[in-house]
């Protein structure tokens, strides 16, 4: 008896889905062409999820003012699979445009990938804060 329960606890644990990294919290973007750094703040949205500029940072790290705090550059993202997410677009304040986005999780990175109708492809990767 007790090697068949064992035996249904191993079960239950190997065939149990592996959760997804977690997408949500806090994340510091690249620095952009002026070594400015945002805060952005991923979370559900509905059904999705999305994120939001919550804070800016000048070259000194110091906090700046910008029209991109308080925009929502993320929305629309779904899991795809493993640590990956999808089918969403990121808003791309300099150019002011929207771009398909796919984004994996790898611990505190986050890897994000967006191309345009022509195939030019751009990536970053951004540190969780929180």
């Amino acid at each position: 008896m007790k090697r068949l329960l064992f035996a249904l606890g191993a079960f239950i644990l190997l065939s149990a889905p592996v959760a997804a990294a977690t997408i949500t919290g806090i994340w510091v973007t690249e620095p952009d062409a002026k070594a400015q750094t945002g805060h952005v703040q991923i979370m559900p949205c509905g059904a999705a999820l999305c994120g939001t500029v919550v804070s800016a940072f000048d070259k000194a790290g110091k906090p700046i003012t910008t029209a991109s705090v308080g925009k929502r550059i993320l929305r629309d993202l779904k899991p795809i699979g493993g640590n990956a997410f999808g089918d969403g677009k990121v808003y791309v304040p300099i150019m002011r445009s929207e771009f398909p986005v796919r984004m994996t999780v790898n611990g505190n990175r986050l890897s994000l990938r967006a191309c345009n109708g022509l195939g030019i492809c751009r990536s970053q990767t951004w540190t969780r804060v929180k």
